[in-house]
């Protein structure tokens, strides 16, 4: 019989008390009150001399919403005190949700705490510099995988990664009844073209109660006051929580890289991992630039951290070239590439919002010139990407992308990582100029006619411009699906680019929309958008009806099979951390390195 290892809310007060109804003064202000029991008058009232009266509210007649009240300190995210939502068949019922009261804390049985913990290494976030695993292992072992009696830090720590743990576990604790996977390897459940959207369903209630554990402890030890590097990890594990919610700001993840920024600067010698730092400010940007919201990472950021300003954009694409002409073996290319290629799509992220879609920008008329070098950065960057994996089996004799060995699968699985993210991040930076261009022609259209040929000239560049940005979309989303195609794991597009590849199911549907109908070409890209979001649907639940119109575009095109390849078929979806760490490849060292030692400043 399995046993229970859902989480427990205690509380010392096992009976609570209805909190008395505030007094008119305080109900005529809209503040909050503090009512007494013993017919004293409340704080506010005795503070101002006022007499505190109560009038009882009629049975029978709800009190009137106090819609003006803003309860809560300054220093403290109002979304920490927000309550998760607990569906009627979640594992825990109401009474487990936890709640605003210190008092009251989450107990999470030691199994089900080393069991999250393990899942943990399958997550690109486990490979995060600032994350001291041994640590908070040793720490976890030496109080017997109990929780609740880790320092404070580290308990909010080891807290943020139970929760996003529980986005890949298999345990009934965490799922709640009903099938299961065996294990993160079972190949009968992760497959290509599997729909695993009822388990990101199921889990829903109780990763949002683990989440919302985090925060509250996080925000109990003012963990973003005292820059460490087990609060900037646990920062960075928070905004990667509250970017589901799609919040205005982002201030965990601006006290995260206050923490790092302080760390890194305390250090005498280089920053470590710092090829590995490249790919976590991008994912910072990324997620930055999808929301619309300020780059938190600066240009000084990049220095610090990553120590290295490579050649420019047109510089490093001539390089390459020669790089690839010349050489006759090629395996390093990729991953060497990969460095220069990701610092520049961070620099053009913070460019595309600092002059072309940022609140500033969007105060004046778009600057033609700034969206024309835009759009010649995004060409180069495609150029990179081609030119080092377009014509792979050649490049690559015996090891291909695509049908390596099989000996040398490890390594075929660290060129897809390239491809993929690649692809991906440029891809970010296509569909958030897409949709600024969309967005400034909607509301030309809102206004008035033009009447100068001034005007006339500048509504037919915007219309060319939208086009041009409007066709290298429509290329982009077919090399998405390609990408989509040969992705390296589940947490590649779950917990990397999920919402990313929402976004792009949704310009398919747009564009179908207003056509009527789809290409065969564009109901294959379709189909291969479905079946990963249906994957993607095993962590979280994937926007209701979405990948039912995609299947409907896709139906209208199915001549054969299509989607995810065979040879993707016999791959494992969370590959062994020990045996495919997805990170390395960042990590090139400089005694390899192609090109020439000047071609950095």
């Amino acid at each position: 019989m399995p046993v229970d290892r859902s989480p427990i809310i205690h509380s010392p007060d096992v009976v609570k008390r209805k909190k008395p109804p505030a007094c008119d003064s305080c109900k005529a202000r809209r503040v909050l009150c503090h009512p007494t029991t013993d017919g004293t008058p409340c704080p506010r009232c005795l503070e101002k001399g006022t007499k505190c009266t109560t009038t009882p509210v009629a049975r029978g007649r709800p009190p009137k919403p106090n819609l003006g009240t803003v309860t809560g300190t300054p220093s403290t995210p109002t979304t920490a005190s927000e309550e998760p939502e607990v569906l009627s068949d979640s594992p825990l019922n109401k009474k487990s949700v936890a709640s605003r009261d210190s008092s009251r804390y989450l107990e999470l049985p030691p199994e089900l705490v080393h069991h999250l913990f393990e899942c943990f290494t399958h997550l690109p976030q486990h490979n995060h510099p600032m994350f001291r695993g041994d640590v908070l292992r040793d720490a976890l072992s030496s109080v017997s995988w109990q929780i609740h009696q880790l320092s404070p830090q580290l308990k909010v720590l080891a807290h943020c990664v139970v929760a996003l743990s529980a986005s890949i576990s298999f345990d009934h604790a965490i799922i709640g009844p009903g099938p299961k996977p065996a294990s993160l390897a079972d190949r009968s459940v992760f497959a290509r073209g599997a729909d695993l959207r009822d388990y990101g369903v199921r889990r829903a209630p109780m990763y949002r109660t683990l989440c919302a554990e985090a925060l509250r402890l996080a925000c109990e030890v003012d963990i973003f006051l005292e820059p460490s590097e087990d609060n900037a990890a646990s920062c960075f594990l928070l905004q990667f929580f509250e970017n589901e919610k799609e919040a205005r700001s982002r201030p965990w993840a601006v006290a995260y890289l206050c923490h790092v920024r302080a760390i890194c600067d305390s250090w005498v010698h280089a920053t470590p991992q710092n090829e590995i730092w490249t790919g976590f400010l991008l994912l910072e940007v990324l997620e930055s630039t999808f929301c619309r919201q300020p780059i938190t990472v600066s240009h000084h950021d990049q220095l610090l951290i990553t120590e290295k300003n490579p050649l420019g954009l047109q510089d490093l694409f001539v390089s390459i070239r020669r790089v690839v002409q010349e050489r006759k073996e090629k395996p390093l290319i990729p991953f060497t590439t990969m460095q220069p290629y990701l610092f520049h799509v961070t620099r053009l992220a913070r460019e595309l919002y600092e002059t072309i879609t940022g609140n500033v920008a969007r105060r004046y008329p778009l600057d033609e010139s700034s969206i024309t070098d835009f759009i010649s950065s995004l060409n180069h960057l495609h150029s990179i990407r081609s030119l080092v994996f377009d014509e792979e089996d050649d490049a690559y004799p015996g090891d291909a992308l695509f049908h390596p060995a099989p000996q040398k699968r490890g390594h075929r699985l660290n060129l897809r990582s390239c491809a993929y993210i690649m692809t991906l991040s440029r891809a970010t930076l296509v569909l958030a100029l897409h949709r600024e261009l969309i967005h400034r022609a909607a509301i030309a259209s809102l206004a008035t006619a033009a009447t100068t040929p001034a005007d006339q000239w500048a509504a037919e560049r915007l219309a060319l411009l939208r086009r041009q940005v409007g066709e290298m979309a429509d290329i982009t989303v077919s090399e998405v699906a390609c990408a989509l195609r040969s992705m390296p794991s589940l947490p590649h597009i779950a917990h990397i680019q999920r919402g990313n590849v929402i976004a792009w199911a949704e310009f398919c549907l747009d564009e179908a929309d207003a056509a009527g109908s789809v290409s065969p070409e564009r109901a294959a890209t379709i189909e291969t958008i479905s079946e990963a979001l249906k994957l993607t649907g095993y962590s979280w639940p994937v926007p209701s009806g979405l990948v039912e119109r995609l299947d409907a575009y896709a139906e209208t095109h199915r001549p054969s099979p299509a989607g995810f390849s065979e040879d993707s078929m016999f791959l494992d979806m969370f590959p062994a951390p020990l045996d495919h760490n997805w990170m390395s490849v960042f990590t090139v060292s400089l005694g390899n390195e192609i090109f020439p030692q000047d071609g950095y400043s």
